[in-house]
Formats: C-alpha cells, sequence, structure tokens
C-alpha cells in the first residue's frame, strides 16, 4: 500500500497531466483554424491568451471531476490522522480562543453570532475549554457604545467566558489586531479560532478540529469549507444554492489535491497558536501601496510562512458546521472584491518569495489569477473580434503533418465546434457533476427541494451565472487596470445586512456595463453579423445588467423563490439547528430592542 505522500504526488502529477493534456487538445484545434494562411502577431497573441484561459478552466473542471470521484468512492485526505470516535466527542483538555474581530459592525449581529456560538458549544457540554475575545478596532464612538453596553448585557451562563477589549491604534488593521491578542493573551491558549462578523460554527465542529489537531501535532492549521447561508434576497439565495451544491466538490478536490500543503481563509479555522506567534510576523511588501507596503491579503501569506516552516496546513470537508453569510446584492459582491483584488494582487511579489513552498506558490498564483483572469478574457474577447475581422476568404483546408492539403467544408467548422463545445463542457460540466451527486443522495435531495425542482434550480442558476459573469468580468478588469495604475483603498467595515437598493444607485454603478453591452452589440451587428449569435450570451448580460441587479437584490424576488421551491439550501429546510437558532435570536424582541449600531 502506498505511502499518503507517495499518493498524494501521484495524484498531482495525474491533476497536472489532465490539465496539460486538456489545454493542448483544445489549442491543436484553434492552432488548426488559425495557421491556414500564417500565424500573424494578432493570432499569436490571441493563441497565447485563450491557451491561458484554457488552462485556468481545464484546472478548475479537473479539480470538480476529482472531488465529485472521491466523494462518490468515499475518498478522504489522507495525511491527516483521525482520532476515534470516543476522542471527537470527549471534552477536549485543550484551551481554545475564539476571537472575534470587529471594525464598526452592526453589534446586533455580533452578539447574536456569538451567543448562538456560545449556546452550542454549551451544548455539547464543553464550555469550560473555550473563551471568546472580542477584538474591537472600531472608530465610530457609537458603535464602541454599543459594543461595550451589548457585551455588558451578555450571558455567559456555565462557559464560556466572553472578553472585550477595544483598541485605539488600529495599526495593521485585522492581522494587527490579531497579533496584539497573541503577544496580550496567546501564551494562555493552545489553540485559536477567527472568526467574522458573520461567522457560525457549532460546539461539536469546534470540539472535532481541537480533537484534530490533538490528533496531528505537525498540524498549525485546519481550515474548515464554511456553507453560506442566512440571507434572503435572490442573489443570495443563489449564491448559497451554489455553496450548498456545488462548494462541496471543489473543496473535496482541494483537500485532496493539496493534502498537508493547504491555505488559510481567514476565518472559521483552527490555528495551533505557538506556531503562528513564532513565523507569522507579516513584513511590509517592496514599495508604495497599492501593490506595496501593508500587506492587505494576510491569511495567505500567514499559511505560506507556516508551510515554510514545516508545519502542516490542512482543508477538511468531512465537517460540516461551519458558516458564514453572502453578500445580499451583486453591489456588496463587487465592493467586497474590490478589497481583495487588492490584496491578491499584491501577492504577484510573493510567488517567487525565498522559501516558500510549491504549494504556497500555486496558492499565491491562484489568488493572484482568481482577478487577472478578468481582464485576460476581456482582452481575449476583444482580440477575437479583430483576429475573425482578419481571416481571408480562402478555400478550407487541414493538414497532413506541415503540407495544407484541401478538405471537405466542414473541417474548419467542426474545429471551432469542437472547441466551443469543450469550452462549454469545462464551464458547466462541474454543475453536472454536481446535480448527480445531489440526486444520487436522498437526504441530499430533500434538503435542497427534491430531484426535480434541485434540478431546475441548477438550471436557472446556471442562466443567472451566465448572465452576470460578464458583469462581474467588467468590473474586476477595471479593478484591476484602476490598482495597476496606482489606485488604492483601505479595509473598511463590510456592509452586510440586506437592503433594499435604490434603482438611481444601481444605475450609476451599472450604466458603462450597459453602455459597453450596446456599443460592442452594434458593433459586432454591423461589422460581423455572421457572428451576434455566437457573442449574444456574453452581451446580453451587461446590456441587462441594471435590471438585472435591481432583481437579484430584491428580498421579495428571493422570498417568491423560495415559495416556489427554488434555490433551496439545507438552512431552509431544516437542517441546520445552529442557522435557525441565529435567525430567531435576530427576531426575537429583545434582540430587536438592543442597539442597532
Amino acid at each position: 500500500m502506498k505511502k499518503p505522500e507517495a499518493t498524494l504526488l501521484t495524484l498531482r502529477w495525474l491533476f497536472l497531466g489532465l490539465v496539460l493534456a486538456t489545454t493542448a487538445a483544445g489549442m491543436s484545434r484553434l492552432w488548426n483554424l488559425l495557421r491556414i494562411d500564417g500565424m500573424s502577431l494578432l493570432e499569436g497573441l490571441y493563441l497565447v491568451l485563450v491557451a491561458i484561459l484554457f488552462t485556468w478552466i481545464s484546472a478548475s473542471f479537473w479539480l470538480a471531476a476529482l472531488g465529485a470521484y472521491a466523494s462518490w468512492r468515499g475518498i478522504a485526505d489522507s495525511t491527516l490522522r483521525w482520532p476515534d470516535r470516543r476522542s471527537m466527542t470527549t471534552p477536549p483538555r485543550a484551551r481554545t480562543a475564539l476571537l472575534c474581530p470587529v471594525r464598526n459592525e452592526e453589534t446586533r449581529r455580533i452578539v447574536a453570532g456569538i451567543e448562538t456560538i456560545a449556546a452550542s458549544i454549551r451544548e455539547a457540554g464543553e464550555g469550560d475549554y473555550f473563551d471568546f475575545f472580542i477584538l474591537s478596532d472600531s472608530n465610530d464612538p457609537e458603535r464602541i457604545l454599543a459594543e461595550t453596553m451589548s457585551w455588558q448585557d451578555m450571558q455567559e451562563g456555565d462557559g464560556p467566558h466572553i472578553y472585550y477589549r477595544h483598541r485605539e491604534d488600529n495599526s495593521g488593521k485585522k492581522a494587527g489586531n490579531i497579533a496584539e491578542f497573541c503577544r496580550n493573551w496567546g501564551a494562555h491558549y493552545d489553540y485559536m479560532v477567527v472568526l467574522d462578523a458573520d461567522s457560525l460554527m457549532t460546539g461539536e465542529t469546534l470540539a472535532s478540529l481541537v480533537a484534530l489537531m490533538e490528533e496531528n501535532p505537525r498540524a498549525a492549521l485546519i481550515q474548515v469549507a464554511p456553507q453560506l447561508v442566512g440571507r434572503d434576497s435572490l442573489f443570495a439565495r443563489i449564491q448559497q444554492f451554489s455553496s450548498s451544491v456545488y462548494g462541496p466538490l471543489y473543496a473535496t478536490g482541494l483537500s485532496l489535491l493539496q493534502g498537508p500543503g493547504g491555505n488559510y481563509w481567514g476565518h472559521n479555522a483552527i490555528i495551533r497558536i505557538q506556531p503562528f506567534m513564532e513565523h507569522c510576523g507579516l513584513p511590509e511588501l517592496k514599495g508604495r501601496a497599492p501593490l506595496g507596503g501593508e500587506i492587505l491579503s494576510h491569511d495567505f501569506v500567514e499559511a505560506a510562512l507556516l508551510r515554510r516552516a514545516g508545519w502542516r496546513l490542512h482543508l477538511v470537508t468531512e465537517l460540516t458546521g461551519s458558516y458564514e453569510e453572502p453578500p445580499p446584492t451583486l453591489i456588496d459582491h463587487l465592493i467586497r472584491d474590490r478589497r481583495w483584488c487588492q490584496g491578491n494582487l499584491q501577492h504577484m511579489q510573493l510567488i517567487f518569495g525565498q522559501g516558500f513552498t510549491t504549494e504556497s506558490r500555486g496558492h499565491f498564483l491562484n489568488g493572484v489569477m482568481s482577478y487577472l483572469s478578468s481582464p485576460l478574457w476581456f482582452a481575449m474577447l476583444i482580440v477575437s473580434v479583430f483576429v475573425i475581422v482578419d481571416q481571408p476568404d480562402i478555400a478550407p483546408v487541414t493538414y497532413v503533418g506541415r503540407y495544407p492539403v484541401l478538405a471537405l467544408g466542414t473541417s474548419h467548422v467542426f474545429d471551432f465546434v469542437a472547441l466551443v463545445a469543450a469550452m462549454v463542457l469545462l464551464l458547466y460540466g462541474p454543475k453536472l457533476f454536481a446535480l448527480a451527486l445531489l440526486l444520487k443522495d436522498r437526504e441530499a435531495r430533500k434538503a435542497h427541494g427534491g430531484g426535480i425542482r434541485a434540478s431546475l434550480s441548477v438550471l436557472l442558476e446556471a442562466i443567472f451565472s451566465t448572465l452576470l459573469a460578464p458583469i462581474s468580468m467588467l468590473s474586476q478588469s477595471a479593478f484591476v487596470v484602476r490598482i495597476l495604475m496606482g489606485e488604492t483603498q483601505g479595509w473598511g467595515a463590510q456592509f452586510r445586512d440586506e437592503r433594499r437598493v435604490r434603482t438611481l444607485t444601481i444605475a450609476r454603478a451599472f450604466w458603462v456595463h450597459t453602455l459597453i453591452g450596446l456599443c460592442a452589440g452594434a458593433a459586432i451587428y454591423v461589422f460581423l453579423p455572421g457572428t451576434i449569435w455566437w457573442f449574444t450570451p456574453l452581451l446580453v448580460g451587461p446590456i441587462l445588467s441594471i435590471p438585472l441587479v435591481r432583481l437579484t437584490s430584491s428580498v421579495n424576488a428571493g422570498i417568491a423563490a423560495r415559495r416556489l421551491g427554488l434555490f433551496l439550501s439545507p438552512s431552509e429546510t431544516g437542517r441546520i439547528p445552529i442557522a435557525e437558532a441565529l435567525r430567531a435570536r435576530l427576531e426575537a424582541p429583545a434582540a430587536l430592542g438592543q442597539l442597532q449600531k
């Protein structure tokens, strides 16, 4: 039987081989189309852009395929040792701090979340082994007052204890906030779990994470993949459905592929405090902001520093009970994306940093490409139009070796259709994998409204994602360009609550998208009328961006979809009790009577 490390290496080589083989097959078709009359500089640029993006979507496809196969066969990360069942349910002897860094967040949600998690910990009988720390960096006097008064009113019961600290100096932002905790109180605890303002974790999951850390003494960090819950807008409910149905495939594939070379997502993970304190001091990047100076997306860097020091980092998908809330609207999603974009682009300096492991470099590259891919797609689409215009009217040919020969008139049509079909399969195949797994599992079907409604939801989600993807592409392309031109932005509080977005606000945010879509559609219709149908799926979203965002931002539309049984997730069908407990706290008269700041 192979050792876990040897199995992991084989799996990585297999994954790389599949990605490269898929890309090579796709590019051979494109090469046949472009080389008929010789390769021009423009065509060469087009080939390079398509190759980069084809590799990107191929990797995503095979990651989902790996996750689907592993889920189907019940395969898990073999490099992580699991304790026996008695250890998983026995109260841990180690002490763990639950950290809630906040800055001008809504106090009512913070309080409700902490009290819900604390109640779950007490229910599991483990209140003596966990403490909460509210680490406030707020600078709004009303927020500070609300935080202090709410903390004083919290009921601790039999534990966990809840502590509050306000920091006057916001140096280092969230990373500095966590670092100060480690310096002042870290020695009193074995582990810490960092929670976002919208995080939610069960006591059973927290105890299991501690048991896993105890069983794996070389593990410095174990990340749990959080599911999205708790929102009612149509946009949020689509995200929650996607997270529940598609998310486990990617997480399972990633868990197997990275093994002990995992990453940190900034929250809902348990961290061994001693190595974190020893190795995770953050340097300043060369140059000035936005790409230099203080590191914004510090979680990836902290993971890389731990891995460089020889510690293990794992992503576990076998544990449920880890949740967070999605942004309520596309506008809020893009506001968050703008901050993440700047932080991830900073990692370009670190990809070739001294001493980092191959896995860490891959995580940095993946984070950078998650935003660079948008301007690359945009550039590829623009170049493709000029390539089509530049194509001469010549007889169809194919090649035998290096020599062109006349062929049937369908030869190039076949290459083109095969290339487009391959890209469609790579983009939408993971959704079919996820649906097949869902339909196979009776409990999963029930949790998502039944097989027919779940299938219809997958179809509608695919339509919405197709329409919204070009809108996000244009926005992210603008983010990248502005950042590369020197525009910087702070890391302020995120708007998390659902709201009714005014149509005028939406129009101001997306009129440029509409204009670009209309101008591009008109130009293609005039100069390349025969290709307009190929570009239609990319043009409809931007042209209709204002009504689309208005529709998806609507809570009423989300509730209507729920009544029809569409985009149902386990949190809405009673399968996640802690999510229901949180909602009950937020809707209770006592909670509503608290300070709203």
